[in-house]
């Protein structure tokens, strides 16, 4: 018995046992990860005042690493690219403003000094329509077009820019703001110089972050980060592109209908064309309202409604298929939850944020997926 009883027990000690205790390299990589969070957030902490200043340099840096490594390839060096293309930038924004500012300034006193006649237009044709509206369904229209057009000539000399009194009120916050103000501009002034920097040396930064990723997963991280560097280059790209194209469309078409503020609004339009939804509501809204209080309504009305229709349209059917495409493959439904997300959560900027961070989420979800589905959990 005693000799049965050894040999139970000896087979008994040639099984294999199983350890519930995480493998020494499991136990490593868990290590580092929170070393990893650890350290990100103390550079996070560290460097939260100038956090944005560092993002937008860098973003600034991703969108124009593309232009400046193009005219490398074609013989020029780094810094020379930079020049060219920060040249090429800095100059279209000069025409911009010395094309546009002047005109807007102008058109905006234009529709301050006839505001008041605007108004009894707009009230001779609406009076009657809200008047009936009121009777027929017992409610009350809230709208005074008489206190509007007291409170109105206010509002658009607050809007023009009167350099004498912004530089007066600037120096008077620099006195009374102290030393965080002082920060601020410093750090606002720091952005071109930051980006400059981080432009020269990105290709090298790129390299050194893809070298701190662990060897078993480069390949994965690599594929995956270059997927989301694709889709979010192709899809900024192109809606750059077309913002530009709706900007001349919206423009040109407000110049024909006639209304102040032409060109001032068909640029705010084609640039708030990159807040999905909203901008091209709000602008429509905009010009809309400028029609109405200069023409009231007749044709001109029509015209600016058939100007934004056909600039949806032909952002619809043309501009976005053309030159975006299905480049950040998310469905209409999905950006929509992303936007109103993105807005509650850090209001404009969110919403700016909401597709391409959704985007990037989508490539990383797809891959879990992928695993997922590969996995023996789910093939049983």
């Amino acid at each position: 018995m005693i000799r049965s009883r050894s040999h139970v027990g000896e087979a008994n000690a040639s099984l294999p046992i199983r350890r519930r205790v995480p493998p020494a390299q499991t136990r490593s990589w868990l290590g580092w990860v929170i070393a990893a969070a650890a350290v990100g957030s103390a550079l996070v902490y560290v460097t939260r005042s100038v956090l944005f200043i560092l993002f937008a340099a860098a973003v600034f840096a991703w969108l124009l690493d593309r232009p400046v490594s193009e005219l490398q390839r074609r013989g020029a060096s780094r810094s020379f690219a930079i020049f060219v293309v920060t040249a090429a930038i800095f100059s279209g924004l000069l025409v911009l403003i010395v094309g546009v500012l002047p005109n807007t300034v102008h058109q905006i006193a234009v529709l301050s000094a006839n505001l008041n006649p605007y108004i009894d237009n707009l009230n001779a044709h609406v009076g009657p329509w809200s008047a009936a509206i009121e009777a027929r369904f017992k409610i009350d229209i809230p709208v005074d077009l008489q206190e509007l057009g007291k409170l109105g000539p206010k509002y658009l000399q607050d809007l023009s820019p009167d350099f004498r009194a912004k530089l007066q009120e600037w120096a008077k916050n620099a006195a009374s703001g102290g030393l965080s103000l002082v920060i601020s501009v410093i750090s606002l002034s720091l952005l071109p110089l930051f980006t400059f920097f981080l432009l020269r040396d990105w290709p090298h930064l790129v390299a050194y972050v893809g070298d701190l990723v662990p060897v078993p997963a480069r390949s994965v991280v690599g594929r995956l980060v270059g997927e989301i560097d694709a889709r979010l280059a192709g899809w900024v790209r192109g809606q750059l592109t077309v913002a530009f194209v709706l900007g001349c469309v919206y423009s040109l078409g407000l110049m024909v209908s006639g209304i102040d503020l032409a060109i001032t609004v068909g640029l705010l339009g084609g640039a708030l064309f990159l807040v999905p939804y909203v901008g091209p509501l709000l602008t429509g809204s905009l010009a809309l309202s400028l029609a109405l209080l200069k023409f009231g309504f007749d044709w001109h009305v029509g015209a600016v409604a058939g100007t934004f229709i056909l600039g949806q349209a032909l952002e619809g059917t043309v501009l976005t298929p053309l030159l975006v495409g299905d480049r950040v493959g998310l469905h209409p439904m999905v950006v929509m939850v992303a936007l109103i997300v993105g807005g509650n959560l850090l209001g404009i900027l969110g919403i700016v944020l909401a597709v391409p961070a959704t985007a990037a989420l989508a490539v990383i979800g797809g891959y879990l997926l992928e695993r997922w589905r590969e996995s023996r959990t789910f093939r049983g």
